[in-house]
């Protein structure tokens, strides 16, 4: 492969889709008269048309036009598939047409969740093997190779689609074709083990295989391999089970897709690909959005993977590693689902200016404008990493809960005196933007300081707190929508729960560091019981209330990843105001015991972390 250049050819069905829009006119926005009557919109979609369309729409006449190859009937349905390739500028010249005979569609109904299919008499279904001579539709042209990319879905359909799909997997074997497959099991056209038993003699073949994460766990239980069935999606279980699996296949790369999504319907997309050498991923870099369509993702992935395998070549090399790929792929496939339809409408440069601005960043996709193509926010995931990174070698988060603000503040500056790293302004503090504001100016940069006490009434402060120049806050309990944004004001989110069922449900929603509230009601015991069970250790958990310099390392050896203490560390007399006798007393205390306790534990602290 001594160029990366190819002309991509797809070979697969092509079905006219039908989805409701709502159930009134649209245009008059009155209830229709017939309440079985619905609006519907038609479009056109098919795996591998999708991925040629998908592919072609980047670079127009830039490079070969893609091909795809298909049977369609004779008359105005088929006209209408061929005109949608037409627009989007793919050849679709080697696409037999037939007489008598229908084109299959798949009618969305939300209402059952659920598509329902109709092939009866279609085309593809029907096809007659012999129309197409393979040989020629993958040899090499003008100096120029191909690369055929087809789906499960091909297979499944009816033996007539599987005896052409095999051919032409055979004949890309015989001239040196690559070949990129999206396994895309549809249980509705027959069981894993049918299309496994056509799929397993191609494997070793294949350059690329792509696979769902449900699939993968269907075929390694099938196999008898043992899956992390319950663990997360980000367990690095899941990489260890896609590199045995790649192994036992003799796969050139194997990929799987993940996918999460919160309460509010925000999907998390990121990917991992292993490969013969080694395992890349897109975890860091992972791409949020709100899909306007569930449909066309997939193919988009395995479009923008292709456009990079186009521009760089199969190899990975330092400068063009396959998480650029998987990157590509990833912002392809959630910029495809901000608009209604199959067929991604993005162009290279829509795509180039979100991967120029967002290098080596999370994204969050504004499906708010009807381009899909327009970032809303990013997270700071280069500044998330940094900030949890100085809070794991903190240790402790000195905690200021006062009613004297400026006390606060020479107690904040203090105690960071003596060792402490960081320190928490709670929002029912005096004067909180003061003391956050201040502190931030006055102490040094390699010191963590955020907010605590967020409540649902405050979460509309955290964009404020973020210029104040605060890295995380936490709460005593989690908000609404207080982890999504803290994120895109580029904050670390501290949510609080106290069972392992609540910290779970938080870290599902993207929180990365867990507050254990209120911590004296259970043990350090509990906790490290709690991290025993190998899924929940990928939890960092940050136990708070009732942490004292007497308990503190029992915390630390059962697992905390920073532990949070309040008056034990920084006083009472904070809470007081000056001249008073309260703080009179209060602040002997400090200077007779408090500051000494909290100079022992600082101590410990450094020597621990050192």
């Amino acid at each position: 492969m001594a160029s990366s250049k190819f002309q991509l050819v797809g070979f697969g069905e092509a079905m006219i889709r039908y989805a409701p829009i709502e159930d009134k006119d649209v245009v008059n926005r009155v209830p229709l008269p017939d309440p079985t009557a619905g609006v519907f919109l038609r479009s056109v979609g098919g795996d591998e048309l999708n991925v040629c369309v998908d592919f072609g729409r980047l670079d127009g006449q830039a490079r070969p036009i893609p091909q795809w190859i298909s049977v369609l009937p004779t008359g105005p349905l088929g006209d209408l598939v061929m005109h949608s390739g037409e627009l989007a500028g793919i050849d679709a010249s080697k696409v037999a047409r037939v007489e008598n005979a229908t084109i299959g569609t798949f009618t969305v109904l939300p209402e059952l969740k659920m598509v329902h299919y109709q092939r009866h008499n279609a085309a593809f279904a029907e096809q007659d093997p012999s129309l197409f001579d393979w040989n020629e539709l993958l040899s090499e042209k003008n100096g120029v190779r191909k690369w055929l990319h087809m789906t499960g879905i091909t297979p499944m359909v009816g033996p007539k689609p599987a005896e052409s799909w095999k051919n032409a997997l055979d004949t890309a074997r015989k001239l040196g074709v690559p070949v990129s497959m999206d396994f895309n099991h549809r249980k509705q056209l027959g069981t894993l083990e049918q299309l496994w038993t056509m799929m397993e003699p191609q494997l070793e073949s294949l350059q690329l295989l792509i696979l769902s994460l449900a699939s993968m766990v269907e075929l390694a239980n099938m196999l008898k391999i043992e899956a992390p069935e319950g663990a997360h999606h980000e367990d690095p279980a899941w990489t260890e089970l896609m590199t045995v699996l790649r192994q036992r296949w003799k796969v050139a790369r194997l990929v799987v897709c993940f996918k999460t999504r919160d309460e509010t319907g925000l999907q998390k997309r990121w990917s991992v690909l292993v490969d013969e050498s080694s395992a890349y991923s897109t975890l860091q870099t992972p791409i949020y959005h709100k899909p306007k369509d569930e449909c066309g993702g997939g193919s988009a992935w395995a479009a923008g993977f292709l456009d990079w395998l186009y521009e760089f070549g199969t190899k990975s090399t330092p400068s063009n590693s396959m998480t650029g790929a998987l990157r590509r792929a990833d912002l392809l496939a959630a910029m495809c689902q901000e608009t209604i339809g199959d067929h991604s409408q993005v162009t290279r440069r829509d795509l180039s200016q979100v991967e120029k601005t967002h290098q080596g960043k999370a994204v969050y996709l504004d499906n708010s404008k009807s381009s899909g193509t327009k970032d809303k926010e990013q997270i700071d995931v280069a500044g998330l990493q940094e900030t949890m990174a100085k809070l794991s070698k903190a240790g402790v988060l000195g905690i200021l809960r006062a009613k004297n603000a400026d006390a606060a503040i020479e107690r904040g500056i203090e105690l960071v005196s003596l060792g402490l790293r960081a320190i928490e302004v709670t929002l029912d503090t005096t004067d909180w933007r003061r003391v956050l504001k201040t502190l931030t100016e006055k102490l040094p940069a390699d010191v963590c300081i955020g907010v605590g006490t967020v409540m649902d009434d405050t979460v509309c402060c955290l964009e404020e707190i973020r210029q104040l120049g605060g890295k995380f806050a936490l709460s005593p309990i989690n908000p609404t929508g207080f982890i999504n944004e803290c994120h895109r004001v580029g904050l670390v989110a501290v949510p609080a729960g106290l069972t392992s069922n609540e910290l779970w449900d938080m870290k599902r929603q993207g929180a990365v560091l867990l507050k254990m509230f209120h911590a004296g009601q259970v043990t350090a015991k509990i906790l490290k019981s709690m991290l025993g069970v190998s899924p929940l250790r990928a939890m960092n958990i940050m136990p708070s209330g009732g942490v004292s310099p007497d308990n503190v390392e029992e915390w630390l050896d059962a697992g905390a990843f920073i532990v949070g203490m309040g008056s034990n560390l920084a006083g009472k007399d904070i809470n007081y105001a000056y001249g008073t006798e309260e703080y009179t007393n209060a602040n002997e205390s400090w200077k007779n015991e408090g500051r000494a306790a909290a100079t022992t534990l600082i101590e410990k602290i450094q020597k621990r972390y050192a």
